[in-house]
């Protein structure tokens, strides 16, 4: 996935029954199936605690021991991973979560997960959002979202598109203007610099914000 083309999805939860699981998973599977997308099913021990290690090599992150996580992982698109996995006490973890709490935002009591979602048509995110809020009212105690296009908040269908085709097109200038700048040679540093701020700050603001 183009470093360009992403927005960080975030969110936490706990189950209101985790005896239910079985029953989460199934029901997610079959959404999946029918959707097709990649998923992988984690029926893990919960009876045998966490050993879990995180090893990061050049490449990527290795993980070894065990994991005791019940649920389901999937991804939509060109997104990475989203993690409906969950301990014994219906608190939503996943593999980064369960070696560090604060993996992606600070509250080890209550982690956060993150995907970054790839720039796909909105017919193929939308389906993602709409299964969440599904799960959120049948099997959530709490569910929790910070999202980006405030689709979460607001359901609306349009104006997740609006803002899709306005960011996508921000970032396709922006990456035609930074391109443009370092073919120019005849700015000195100090030059360079400033431009390439403005360039970032013109064009980098998702809703108010510098990405």
């Amino acid at each position: 996935m183009s470093d360009s083309f992403y927005y960080k999805f975030r969110y936490r939860g706990k189950l209101e029954n985790p005896k239910e699981i079985y029953n989460f998973i199934l029901e997610v599977e079959d959404i999946c199936k029918s959707n097709n997308w990649e998923y992988r099913v984690w029926d893990e021990n919960w009876e045998e605690p966490s050993s879990l290690t995180l090893s990061p090599t050049a490449e990527s992150l290795s993980f070894g021991g065990h994991a005791p996580l019940k649920g389901i992982s999937f991804s939509v698109g060109e997104s990475e991973n989203i993690w409906l996995t969950f301990m014994p006490d219906g608190m939503l973890q996943s593999l980064f979560t369960l070696t560090n709490p604060t993996f992606f935002l600070d509250d080890p009591d209550f982690p956060w997960q993150r995907t970054k979602t790839g720039y796909d048509r909105p017919e193929i995110i939308i389906p993602m959002y709409k299964l969440l809020h599904y799960l959120e009212e049948k099997y959530f105690a709490v569910f929790e979202v910070i999202e980006e296009s405030e689709y979460w908040e607001h359901k609306d269908d349009q104006r997740y598109i609006d803002w899709m085709n306005r960011i996508k097109r921000n970032d396709l200038i922006m990456s035609q203007e930074l391109a443009l700048l370092e073919e120019n040679t005849s700015l000195t540093q100090e030059e360079r610099t400033k431009r390439f701020y403005e360039i970032v700050k013109k064009y980098g603001r998702r809703d108010g914000k510098i990405v």
